[in-house]
Parts: structure tokens; sequence; C-alpha cells
């Protein structure tokens, strides 16, 4: 009998990004559809998306939804991604120079995450 060789699943995201981000800490505020506003942390920005925490509506990747960074918004985006309560959000139409600018001052400048690897030993028999 043949062996079938099925692709495997991805764990991660490899392909290319829009964009280099830099990591903030900004208060922002989020609308799906015609839901009531909740209130996010934006941890990492450029002009085509940004990486938020805190969206809890029901939310798909066909859905229209409007972000606020600090006072710059609102911003109509699409969800890329969700995982781990984190959400990538990209935006329909890219940030303006300026844009991107008052939203960048208005944030806290945060260092990108120091995350170590843990490997897992085998079970020990």
């Amino acid at each position: 009998m043949a062996k079938l060789n099925r692709p495997k699943l991805a764990t991660h995201y490899s392909g290319p990004r829009a964009g280099d981000r830099d990591f903030v800490s900004l208060e922002g505020r989020c609308v799906v559809g015609e839901g009531a506003g909740e209130d996010i942390a934006i941890l990492d920005l450029d002009e085509r998306g940004c990486r938020v925490k805190g969206v809890t509506a029901a939310v798909t990747k066909s859905d229209v939804l409007q972000v606020w960074l600090g006072d710059v918004g609102p911003i109509e985006g699409r969800l890329r991604w969700a995982k781990r309560g984190s959400a990538g959000i990209a935006f329909i139409k890219p940030l303006g120079p300026e844009e991107l600018a008052l939203a960048k001052r208005t944030a806290v400048p945060s260092t990108p995450p120091q995350v170590i690897p843990l490997r897992r030993r085998a079970a020990e028999a």
C-alpha cells in the first residue's frame, strides 16, 4: 500500500508580513459591525495594520470593524488572525504618514517581547 504524503499543518505563520511593525503600547477602541465599542490595547503598529489584545466581540474575517488608535480613527479594517487573546487587524486603507505619526506620538514606546522557547523533555520510561 502506497504511503500518502500529506502536508503538515503550519503551527505558525511564516509568510511575508505587510510591513515592519513597531512595538507600541497604546490604548484604543474597537467596534465590530453595529455592536458596542470595547477598549483594546494596541501592541504593534504599522501603516497597514496592527496587533491588538482585548477584542471579545464575535468577529470573522469577512466582518468589517472600526479601530481607534488613541485619538486616531475610526479606521476600517478586517480581522486577519486571532490566537490566545490577540488579534491581527489589516487596515482596508493604509494609514497616511500624519495619522501614523500621531498614533505613535501618543503611544508609549515598547520593546519586542523577549520570549525564549522551551523544549519539553521526552517522558522517561
